[in-house]
């Protein structure tokens, strides 16, 4: 079996080698989230909920569950995810932008962030973010924020393993999340995907740098944006996603 030399760069799971992220995430491994949002929209809802914009909506696998519900537009960075998006769920809508700064002339009942949110490395791009949330948003609308890592929760140095195989291709997928220093306010997420088939093995390191703020910035950033805001970390949210994740609500009264 050859080796390849090993590739170093930033968010190729997401771009050039999108089909890895494929093996290893499934949309049943979204089923129990998707039902947790929908449930909590359904209980703040002030009206009936009808049209959702899913910022940072990735490869469509949440957007497989909540379309049953809603009427879903997705947004996302990277072209890749959405090309995979738009084959799961041709009936929803997708567009290529920046959950900071993304704009249409549509408005939704409801605007989600589940995961994607903790991309963000700073105060500012949180109001960026919440600000242009509530310009995409009907009157009384939901913003709804899942923000999965508290930093007196964060789990150091984990590391986990999985390896699945497909049509002769094994991918064995190594994740570990770890802060150099909270003060910093980010962590790195390192991605270690070894690759191989009957022919050759390749080694891909993807780091991503995510941010990593105590739940009152979120929640100041979040009431300064003009929401009527609502934060509570929920015992069925963290056994649904890890322990420490919070949900924030924000009603666009007006």
């Amino acid at each position: 079996m050859k080796k390849q030399k090993n590739t170093l760069s930033e968010w190729q799971l997401y771009n050039d080698y999108q089909w890895v992220w494929e093996m290893i995430s499934s949309t049943g491994d979204y089923e129990p989230l998707s039902a947790y949002v929908v449930a909590k929209i359904n209980e703040h809802e002030t009206h009936k909920t009808k049209t959702l914009l899913h910022l940072g909506c990735g490869s469509g696998n949440m957007d497989f569950h909540i379309k049953k519900h809603f009427e879903v537009t997705g947004v996302d960075l990277s072209a890749d995810m959405l090309a995979s998006a738009r084959k799961k769920n041709p009936e929803c809508r997708y567009f290529t932008g920046d959950m900071r700064s993304f704009s249409t002339k549509d408005r939704f009942d409801a605007v989600v962030i589940p995961d994607s949110i903790d991309y963000l490395r700073s105060p500012e791009e949180m109001q960026q973010v919440f600000s242009n949330a509530r310009k995409l948003l009907n009157p009384n609308g939901l913003l709804l924020v899942i923000v999965a890592y508290d930093p007196d929760k964060f789990p150091q140095n984990r590391t986990t393993v999985e390896t699945v195989a497909d049509k002769g291709i094994e991918v064995t997928f190594i994740e570990n999340n770890y802060a150099p220093g909270f003060e910093e306010n980010t962590f790195e997420a390192t991605f270690i995907i070894l690759i191989r088939d009957n022919l050759r093995q390749k080694t891909l390191i993807d780091i991503h740098t995510l941010g990593l703020f105590k739940r009152d910035i979120w929640f100041k950033e979040l009431k300064k944006a003009g929401f009527d805001a609502i934060m509570f970390q929920d015992p069925q949210l963290e056994a649904t996603e890890q322990e420490g994740a919070f949900l924030l609500i924000g009603k666009n009264q007006r």
